[in-house]
């Protein structure tokens, strides 16, 4: 497998498999207004068309309260995003705008949206906003991890790793700015240092699957077959241990094509 398509392999790992990812993104939805609120609690729950309808009660009910209806629309357009209704979700998040302008929270989520339908440019742009409005430290470290994988997806991988940096500065821990590190090293040809993120992401999360299986893709890249192998039998292992069946089976497929027929799993 030549080195382009392993960074293609990568960049497919960022957004079908989940974390980090675009659909399993952290996302900062609307505070809570009040306590068993049934539009938030269908959100936590992921009965998002509860969510939705749930949420569109709360909007008619609070329209003439311009903040609640503002939050009800951010926590609707969290539903409509994670469900998959993309133009819904911005269309919320861009009314909030209208009547917000600077709330952080329209702009980071609208921004999440536009990667989903691989806008990457709205994308970055929708970030900067939310990073110059932003104070919170740890809202900040994921507008910086979401603007860097937008920049990463739109092959801009040097602005890529500052934003990465930016929210490790943050906090040292963030397994999924370190994950994007690696990614970006990858793409820039800086296999060491890619090897040294990935290992320490397996440091602090030594079950996760995603991590061997991206682990095992650039040792592949290597020649290290021996390695390769390993990592994709440990991301298997964890996938099946955590009931992941689509990633699962994904590792079992390039488990199958890298080893050699007389070995290949049936």
């Amino acid at each position: 497998m030549h080195g382009s398509r392993l960074i293609a392999v990568c960049l497919g790992l960022l957004l079908s498999l989940g974390w980090p990812g675009l659909a399993q993104a952290k996302t900062l939805s609307a505070t809570p207004i009040a306590s068993g609120d049934r539009c938030l609690i269908a959100i936590q729950q992921e009965r998002y068309d509860d969510a939705i309808a749930a949420c569109t009660q709360a909007i008619d009910r609070a329209i003439s309260a311009q903040t609640a209806a503002a939050d009800y629309r951010l926590s609707r357009g969290l539903a409509f995003y994670r469900s998959g209704h993309f133009s819904e979700a911005i269309a919320d998040n861009t009314e909030v705008l209208a009547t917000h302008p600077d709330d952080y929270r329209a702009y980071y989520n609208r921004g999440l949206v536009h990667i989903a339908l691989h806008s990457f440019e709205a994308a970055i742009a929708d970030f900067d906003r939310a990073v110059v409005l932003a104070s919170d430290p740890m809202s900040l470290a994921d507008i910086y991890d979401d603007r860097g994988l937008a920049k990463l997806m739109a092959a801009q991988p040097q602005a890529a790793l500052r934003d990465f940096d930016q929210a490790l500065a943050i906090d040292s821990s963030d397994t999924r700015a370190l994950f994007n590190h690696g990614c970006a090293c990858h793409q820039l040809g800086r296999f060491s240092d890619a090897l040294a993120d990935l290992n320490q992401v397996l440091a602090l999360e030594p079950d996760h699957a995603r991590t061997y299986l991206k682990r095992g893709v650039l040792r592949h890249g290597l020649g290290d077959r021996a390695g390769s192998l390993d990592d994709l039998r440990q991301a298997a292992a964890c996938a099946h241990a955590q009931g992941q069946p689509h990633l699962h089976h994904y590792i079992l497929t390039l488990l199958n094509e890298w080893q050699t027929p007389s070995t290949s799993l049936g």
